[in-house]
Order: structure tokens, then sequence, then C-alpha cells
């Protein structure tokens, strides 16, 4: 089924932005969630960063963010965007 969303309404634009956004969380929230089962502390990651890959040391695990110590610095990063190495 194809919507052309040029011939949407306000209102219905609203409500596909609203969905869309609920949906976008309902699969971050997940993706935390396998990260957090998969991720402790002492664990090696890496993540996105300024441009670039940093890579660290799981030093905390929170319900959807993750101190990483990369160097002397420590980040408090999404757990969905980590990767465990």
């Amino acid at each position: 089924m194809n919507i052309n969303i040029k011939d949407l309404s306000i209102e219905e634009l609203f409500e596909l932005n609203s969905e869309v956004v609920r949906l976008i969380k309902v699969k971050r929230s997940q993706a935390s969630k396998k990260a957090k089962r998969d991720l402790f502390s002492g664990a090696k990651v890496s993540f996105e960063a300024r441009g670039s890959r940093q890579s660290g040391t799981v030093i905390k695990t929170m319900r959807k963010f993750a101190n990483v110590r990369v160097g002397s610095v420590v980040w408090r990063v999404p757990m969905h965007v980590l990767t465990k190495e």
C-alpha cells in the first residue's frame, strides 16, 4: 500500500508523525534492552562520536545509557549505539 503524503491533511500528518516517533522510541528501547543484556562493567565497546570511532571500556550501565571510559575521558553513551568488541 503506497501513501502519497502530499495528499494528507495536517491532522493526518500529525497522526502519522506521532506514530513514526512512537515506533522509533520502541525500536530504540528494544535495542537498549538488548545491549544492556550483552554489556557489563569491563566490557570493551566502540561507538561513533564526533565523526570518528571511539573505543573504550564500560564502567557503568544504567537503564538507557552506559558510562564508557575512552582514555581519561568518560562518555555517557546511549546503549543502542554501543557495539561490543
